[in-house]
């Protein structure tokens, strides 16, 4: 196992998409600085009144995940395109170790990333409200637990979106599905009453990141069942990945 995760690391850093996508998760933070400026902006002229930076992470939060899940639908994607794919699964007879492979190292990056990307989405928040008392410090409660657990929500995108290619053999659809994914519930909770359109809305990635960190009005679930949740969008994905390419050929 240890020799088939080195080969899928290999894999994965050698892909050129690998950096692109890695190189875009930066976008965030340029939404965030942005969005951070204008509120900053708001209060200047205003006071009180307009919506907080906080620690900055819920102005750009629904760009990372599409763009770690891309990082997942690389991971085996390419594979399938090129059919390379026949020949990783001539070597590796165990298909569902191959998939929990691969699934561990898209996780283990994207956590990584995520959590780098996070600190820097926090201090370039806290750089550009420059004082302001919109802003949030580390020492404030939940503050560093809502950028610790930010990782956590990167890692499962990148699972959800090995799993949507290993399902749907196919990098636009996968995209498809990681952009409508957030959407969904989005769109599904303006139609509901309550408390069904909270619980709705709080299914999202990073809904579900905040709530991991006990965010106030984060969502309508607390630490341990958005812990589950997460743990169950994996768990569900890899299951449904595994009986996907176990049932047929390459």
């Amino acid at each position: 196992m240890i020799d088939l995760v080195a080969s899928e690391w290999l894999k994965l850093r050698s892909l050129r998409a690998t950096s692109y996508v890695l190189a875009a998760t930066l976008s965030a933070l340029a939404l965030t600085a942005f969005s951070a400026y204008s509120i900053s902006r708001y209060y200047d002229s205003r006071g009180w009144g307009g919506e907080p930076v906080g620690t900055g992470l819920s102005l750009g939060a629904d760009l990372p995940p599409v763009l770690f899940g891309l990082l997942g639908v690389f991971a085996i994607s390419g594979e399938y395109a090129t059919g390379m794919i026949r020949l990783t699964l001539t070597t590796v007879r165990s298909r569902w170790m191959l998939l929990l492979a691969k699934a561990a190292v898209v996780a283990a990056v994207a956590a990584v990333a995520g959590q780098a990307l996070a600190f820097a989405t926090y201090f370039t928040a806290q750089a550009v409200v420059a004082g302001r008392p919109i802003g949030a410090s580390l020492a404030e409660p939940g503050a560093l637990a809502e950028v610790l657990t930010t990782g956590a929500g990167a890692a499962v995108a990148a699972v959800l979106g090995l799993t949507l290619a290993t399902v749907l053999r196919s990098t636009p659809g996968a995209l498809l599905v990681l952009v409508a994914l957030p959407l969904g519930p989005l769109v599904l909770g303006r139609f509901l009453p309550a408390p069904w359109n909270d619980w709705i809305a709080s299914l999202t990635i990073p809904a579900l990141a905040r709530q991991l960190a006990a965010v106030p009005d984060a969502g309508a679930f607390g630490p341990v069942t958005a812990a589950l949740i997460l743990a169950g969008y994996g768990v569900a994905a890899l299951l449904a990945a595994t009986l996907a390419i176990s049932r047929r050929d390459a």
